[in-house]
C-alpha cells in the first residue's frame, strides 16, 4: 500500500513538474523574442534573439580562426563565414553596437576597409545614442571607451582624438564604479577594472587587479579567464595571434573582451 501510495505521489510530481517546465520554456520564449506589430496590434513578424546570439558567436568563432591561421586559403573561407555570421546577427538586431564593432574588425582585417569604417562609426553613433539614455551604465562607458581606443579608429590620422575621448569615457567607468560599489559584489566589479587599467596603460593597478581576480574570483567566470589570457599574453605583448608590439596585444585583448563581460 505504502509503495502504491509513494508511486501515485510521485507521478502527480512528475506531472506537475512537467507542466510547470511547459510554463516556463513558454515564458522563456516569448521573454526572448521580438516582434513587429500592425496597426490593429497584430505580430506581422516575431524573431528569437537567441538566434542572434548564435550567429554572433559563430562570426567570432570564424573571425578568431582566420586572425590565428597562416594559412590563406583558410583564412579567406573563414573570413566568409564570419561575415555571412554578423549580418545574420545584424538582420536579427541590428542596433547592437557591439555587433557593429565585430563586423568592423572583420572587414578590417578582410580587407574592406570602407565597410569596416562604416561599420566602426555606425558602432560609435549607436554607443553615444544609448549612452545618452543611460549615462550611467558602467558597460556602455567602458565599451564605448574600447571602440575608441582598441578598434578601427586606431588605424587613422586623426586617432589622438579618439584616444582622448577613449580616456575620458574610462574614467566615468572608474568613477562609476567607484561611486555604485555597494550595488555591486567585489567580484563583479574587478573584470571592468582590469580592462580600464589596460586601457590606461596602469600596468600596476591591472597587475594588481589579477591578483585579486585570481583571490576571489571562480575559475569558470569571465574575469578569471580574461584576467589569465591577460596575464599570460597580452601583459606580455602576446595575443592569440601575431601582434606588432604590446599595444597591439592589448587593444586586441580589449576588443576580445567586449563580447565577454558586462554590469
Amino acid at each position: 500500500m505504502l509503495k502504491k501510495l509513494v508511486l501515485v505521489l510521485s507521478c502527480a510530481c512528475a506531472i506537475n513538474t512537467c507542466f510547470a517546465q511547459n510554463i516556463a520554456n513558454k515564458a522563456e520564449t516569448v521573454a526572448d523574442c521580438n516582434c513587429l506589430y500592425d496597426a490593429q496590434g497584430r505580430v506581422i513578424y516575431a524573431y528569437n534573439r537567441s538566434k542572434a546570439y548564435e550567429y554572433e558567436g559563430a562570426a567570432l568563432t570564424a573571425y578568431r580562426e582566420a586572425r590565428s591561421t597562416t594559412d590563406k586559403r583558410i583564412a579567406n573561407a573563414k573570413y566568409t563565414e564570419a561575415i555571412k555570421n554578423i549580418n545574420l546577427a545584424l538582420a536579427i538586431i541590428p542596433d547592437s553596437a557591439e555587433y557593429r564593432l565585430l563586423a568592423a574588425q572583420i572587414y578590417r582585417h578582410r580587407g574592406g576597409v570602407s565597410y569596416a569604417k562604416n561599420y566602426f562609426n555606425q558602432a560609435c553613433s549607436l554607443y553615444e545614442k544609448q549612452l545618452k539614455d543611460y549615462p550611467d551604465s558602467i558597460t556602455l562607458n567602458l565599451q564605448y571607451a574600447i571602440a575608441c581606443y582598441a578598434s578601427d579608429a586606431r588605424y587613422y590620422p586623426d586617432y589622438e582624438g579618439y584616444k582622448s575621448r577613449a580616456v575620458l569615457y574610462v574614467g566615468k567607468t572608474l568613477k562609476l564604479l567607484e561611486n555604485n560599489k555597494n550595488q555591486y559584489s567585489e567580484a563583479d566589479t574587478l573584470l571592468p577594472r582590469l580592462l580600464a587599467y589596460v586601457l590606461l596603460q596602469d600596468y600596476d593597478a591591472a597587475a594588481k587587479t589579477v591578483k585579486r581576480i585570481n583571490s576571489i574570483c571562480g575559475k569558470y567566470s569571465p574575469a578569471y579567464a580574461l584576467a589569465e589570457e591577460y596575464e599570460r599574453l597580452a601583459a606580455d605583448g602576446q595575443w592569440l595571434w601575431r601582434v606588432s608590439c604590446k599595444e597591439d596585444a592589448e587593444k586586441d585583448f580589449l576588443l576580445y573582451s567586449v563580447d565577454e563581460w558586462g554590469i
